[in-house]
């Protein structure tokens, strides 16, 4: 068996998105190293994310993105809600049929230009 352990995430402001995970997702801050260097963050479920300065980045590829699934649609409503008033300003929540499963997802852009799915399985 395989388990996904973590993920590096290479971008010019660890702060602001260590922040952002841990505001939003309810990760810890298991490690900070340096002024803004690294940050080392757990996710409720175990999965270890790691954020560390680059200032050569020129962006990610277009398509992207870290996804969060939650337990209801009702969930991500509530979540859209708290970015929302957060000045986040995610896109719309949407009704997407995607390889025979249905979803309620919405996107949002969080520090440093990284894409974020928010989705719920309907039905």
């Amino acid at each position: 068996m395989s388990k996904l352990n973590h993920a590096n995430l290479p971008v010019p402001d660890v702060a602001a998105l260590r922040d952002f995970f841990v505001q939003h997702f309810d990760f810890t801050v298991l490690t900070m190293r340096g002024e803004n260097a690294f940050a080392v963050l757990r996710g409720s479920d175990g999965f270890i994310l790691n954020i560390m300065r680059d200032t050569r980045s020129n962006g990610f590829p277009e398509n992207f993105h870290v996804g969060f699934f939650l337990d209801t649609p009702d969930a991500v409503h509530a979540k859209h809600a708290r970015m929302s008033k957060a000045g986040l300003e995610p896109g719309p929540v949407e009704d997407m049929t995607r390889g025979g499963w249905r979803s309620l997802t919405f996107y949002v852009r969080a520090p440093n230009g990284i894409l974020v799915e928010v989705g719920a399985s309907i039905g």
